[in-house]
């Protein structure tokens, strides 16, 4: 019987100990804040964040992010809705899959519910109704749901209505004020 629990004992204390690192995981972008601020410094925590298709990006020192290692994993233009419940009303509709581990103790992956959007090629924001779009489009469960798994990461895909002249995706937190945005950057055409 005592055997048990003092094995049981060495997993957590082995468990409690790796989630205290600090480094990030292997091709990470970390975002860091300076040690020692003055009222004059700019925080990195407020500059402007650009995901990259395929690189993994820390945002958990940015101000009102979601507190995880996010990935895009790709951008696809031209997508149809898999169901045919709806057409785009901006020209067409563009696929974003990500992929997320939670660096916290949230409930939720918050860019799941971010307002997403885009650019079009005068630089004008265009509202891209992922939420609604999503929804109706992918009913397969590979749409990016809000909840984090059992081990801490969330993934999937959502759709957005785009303009076919689109220079960027967006994503605002508009829960936090002032609001903040992230942009996704194209891949090259």
């Amino acid at each position: 019987m005592r055997a048990f629990p003092a094995a049981l004992l060495s997993v957590a204390c082995a468990v409690s100990l790796a989630s205290c690192a600090q480094t990030a995981p292997p091709g990470v972008t970390v975002v860091s804040q300076s040690a020692d601020p003055s009222a004059t410094a700019t925080w990195k925590s407020d500059a402007p964040v650009t995901l990259q298709v395929g690189s993994s990006t820390d945002l958990s020192q940015t101000r009102g992010l979601a507190k995880a290692v996010v990935t895009v994993e790709s951008i696809t233009e031209k997508v149809a809705c898999p169901t045919g419940a709806t057409k785009p009303k901006n020209g067409q509709f563009i696929a974003v899959k990500i992929s997320a581990t939670r660096l916290d103790t949230s409930e939720g992956f918050g860019m799941a519910v971010y307002e997403w959007g885009s650019l079009d090629g005068k630089g004008k924001a265009v509202t891209g109704n992922a939420g609604l779009v999503t929804g109706l489009c992918l009913t397969d469960g590979t749409a990016l749901k809000l909840a984090w798994d059992a081990s801490g990461r969330a993934a999937g895909t959502l759709l957005i209505d785009a303009p076919t002249t689109v220079t960027a995706i967006t994503a605002t937190n508009t829960m936090i004020t002032p609001s903040v945005t992230v942009t996704l950057a194209m891949p090259a055409r």
